[in-house]
């Protein structure tokens, strides 16, 4: 049967006769298009009251080709898989489209056999509290717009609906092993594991795919020791594991719905596995809750008892609503951050009387590679070296790069394995293997220690415990726990929180970042100091060096427009969100800017799985003549000169050095608003975008290449102003300086 609405077309091809449903488990299965080009993100099924979710975008072969003119994705088919209960008498199904709205697209009455299993109890409003409040304030946060009651039913419509998730049938067999209910997501990426493999035929290539419109290849062939014997007749067992990530669309509603397909060497493609997932953000962007608030916890914990209400679920009786209201406060007292003010930070001290008394500094950074964060003490300690009477001395677990510009500034570096401290599991013993691995640093020739980057707070334990004041340089914008959850052992995460209470003052170039940590500065202890840009430097460097020759310099194009990405190639930085907007870009460029030749480059690649993951995107999506990478260098001025539009497409920042430098090298931006990015530049100054969303990141590079190519240049003079006035180095390094030299002499 076929269904045909101005917004939809949905054919049921598999159903009951008659709507009469027997016992037990039936499908449904079938196509569906929409004529108006709105695309498909959930389907599902109304038995009565109760919910069924569907396999949708599947691959019809044939007509994916007529309807969409080309094989997809997206997807056009669907399966539902029902198990009606006695008595039930109404079927409706439901579509989703990208803008998170629900249309019914087809009611029918049914019959449902006697002999068929009655309705299993409802969830109840106690049950559902605990778990989705907090999920409930996030969705506040992403769509403020939306009204609370509707947020809140589509909260309770997923919690109550029934995944069917699809494992392989003969010949196929296999696992899947990550993600389960849980998806692990870090940087907007699902993790996904497994096994897969064939009775009879060779899998040539895994693909899969949350996000309708794109389906990415996860490296398969891996070794695979432990499928057992009763799999020994299948073709290739021994290398059947199969590994990689696909992109989590922005504001993906919950739960959400992985799609595997494997494809054999005849030319076959199958679907394999399919499995519902509520993802939990392990590192990257997430909405935080809004800040802690009795009324606020009222309202959202009212919103899902009325709409409870409105699904048919039971409301429980205070007995049991009482239990679950006090947990559902104590997971959002949790993670929701206080209110709080400026009144935590500590006053910036006076300059000293005798400012060029002798002062020896140890730095202690968490790496030395070309990054942010280490460019960013590096610059400080060469600031304070250059003061009368202060020497700098640096301590490493990790080496880099970086080592040898600090050595031929002057500063000698020191490599410290510190490996075992941190693979403790209490405190005792991170204590006492602390000091082993820190008992050769220059102790008795130090007066200050500055830790740079949260990952340093071993530096201020073992200045502690050496009598030494510190300075703690924080330049994260995530929560301790979540930050190192996957890195060390719960027992050490006390540990880590007692380093900021510690620390003789701990620094935040960013208020957003220390808004994250606000629970921590009980001690008032906490600084907020601006970064810096070294304009003199820029200018310099900007009048001496041409764009043309620069280019050539690195074998680029001098005559095309360039689109530099600064930043190291981590799943952190978002080049992959990159990579995505440009392939929606090819086309509209090529059409609108004919002749012109437009490149994408990204700079700070270093070897690893992401960078192949990434390299095999560009070779899929045949991007090759227009994205490319360059290795991480210590050149980093050559491309902000060489460049004409500068993107940012970190998933979390606090505050980004290249910002600052882009800006002051007049550049165009683009970048992703996050963290202390909105603290430093406006959406006057750049176009600004929300992380992880390649259709607004898309929108924006093509606004700034219209300016560009209008010689339209407000914006970037507008943000050079801007941060040269709140951000110039003669009037931020001085204040460093004052706080290095109080905390040295104990006035804090």
């Amino acid at each position: 049967m076929i269904v045909d609405t101005p917004q939809w077309k949905l054919a049921i091809e598999v159903h009951p006769a008659g709507w009469r449903f027997p016992a037990g488990i039936t499908w449904l299965a079938g196509w569906l298009w929409s004529p108006q080009n709105r695309v498909t993100t959930d389907l599902r099924a109304w038995v009565d009251g109760r919910c069924f979710l569907a396999n949708w975008g599947l691959p019809k072969p044939g007509l994916d080709e007529v309807y969409l003119k080309r094989p997809g994705p997206p997807y056009l088919g669907f399966t539902l898989l029902l198990e009606p209960h006695a008595g039930a008498s109404l079927l409706r199904i439901e579509v989703r489209d990208q803008t998170n709205q629900w249309t019914e697209i087809f009611r029918t009455g049914i019959t449902v056999a006697g002999d068929a299993p009655g309705c299993p109890p409802p969830k109840s409003f106690p049950e559902l509290l605990p778990s989705e409040l907090n999920t409930l304030l996030r969705l506040q946060v992403r769509r403020p717009a939306a009204p609370l009651p509707a947020l809140a039913d589509e909260i309770v419509s997923g919690a109550v609906a029934e995944p069917r998730n699809a494992l392989p049938n003969p010949p196929f067999f296999g696992a899947l092993e990550a993600p389960r209910e849980i998806g692990w997501i870090r940087y907007g990426r699902l993790s996904i594991t497994g096994w897969l493999a064939h009775r009879e035929h060779r899998i040539t290539r895994i693909t899969a795919m949350v996000d309708p419109l794109q389906e990415g290849a996860l490296l398969y062939g891996l070794k695979r020791t432990d499928v057992g014997s009763e799999f020994a007749g299948l073709r290739g067992h021994e290398n059947s594991a199969f590994v990689g990530h696909v992109d989590l669309p922005a504001d993906t509603a919950v739960p959400v719905l992985l799609k595997v397909f494997a494809e054999l060497d005849n030319g076959e493609k199958h679907f394999v596995f399919s499995q519902r997932f509520t993802p939990r953000v392990i590192a990257g962007a997430e909405p935080a809750l809004p800040a802690r608030s009795l009324r606020t916890f009222v309202r959202a914990a009212w919103a899902l008892r009325e709409s409870t209400k409105r699904h048919g679920l039971p409301p429980g009786n205070w007995a049991a609503v009482r239990p679950a209201l006090k947990s559902a406060w104590a997971a959002y007292a949790l993670e929701a951050p206080s209110r709080n003010s400026r009144a935590r930070l500590a006053p910036e001290p006076a300059a000293l009387k005798n400012s060029s008394a002798p002062l020896r500094v140890l730095v202690a950074t968490h790496n030395l590679n070309f990054e942010g964060a280490p460019w960013f003490i590096f610059e400080l300690a060469r600031y304070l070296a250059r003061q009368p009477g202060v020497t700098v001395r640096v301590v490493s677990p990790q080496d880099g790069p970086l080592r040898r510009v600090f050595t031929e500034a002057g500063m000698p570096v020191q490599l410290v394995d510190i490996t075992p401290a941190l693979a403790a599991k209490s405190t005792i013993e991170f204590s006492t293997r602390l000091d082993a691995a820190t008992a050769a640093l220059p102790w008795d020739t130090t007066d200050l220690v500055i830790a740079n980057t949260m990952v340093s707070f071993w530096a201020i334990h073992a200045a502690q415990r050496a009598s030494k004041p510190s300075l703690l340089y924080v330049h994260e914008s995530s929560v301790i726990r979540r930050f190192f959850k996957t890195d060390l052992d719960a027992g050490l995460f006390p540990v880590i929180e007692d380093a900021f209470r510690l620390a003789g003052r701990v620094v935040f170039t960013a208020d957003s970042s220390r808004r994250v940590f606000a629970d921590l500065g009980d001690r008032r202890n906490f600084s907020l100091l601006p970064s810096w840009v070294d304009a003199g430097r820029v200018d310099e460097f900007a009048a001496t060096h041409h764009a043309s020759d620069l280019r050539r310099k690195h074998g680029l194009d001098p005559d095309a427009v360039l689109v530099v990405n600064i930043g190291s190639v981590c799943e952190r930085k978002g080049q992959h969100i990159f990579i995505q907007a440009v392939d929606l870009l090819k086309a509209e460029l090529a059409r609108v800017h004919p002749g012109r030749p437009i490149q994408f480059l990204m700079v700070g690649a270093r070897p690893g799985l992401f960078l192949e993951t990434l390299q095999e995107e560009i070779a899929r999506l045949g991007l090759g003549e227009l994205a490319r990478f360059v290795p991480e260098t210590g050149e980093i001025f050559d491309f902000y000169q060489l460049a004409d539009v500068f993107v940012c497409t970190s998933f979390e920042e606090s505050f980004p050095r290249v910002l600052l430098e882009s800006a002051a090298f007049r550049r165009l931006i683009v970048s992703t608003s996050v963290n202390g990015i909105a603290e430093m530049i406006g959406p006057d100054e750049a176009w600004l975008v929300p992380p992880g969303d390649r259709y607004r990141l898309a929108e924006a590079l093509k606004l700034a290449l219209d300016a560009h190519f209008a010689g339209d240049r407000r914006r970037a003079e507008k943000a050079r102003a801007s941060v040269l006035r709140k951000y110039h180095e003669a009037n931020s390094l001085p204040r460093h300086l004052r706080l290095a030299r109080a905390v040295a002499a104990g006035r804090t």
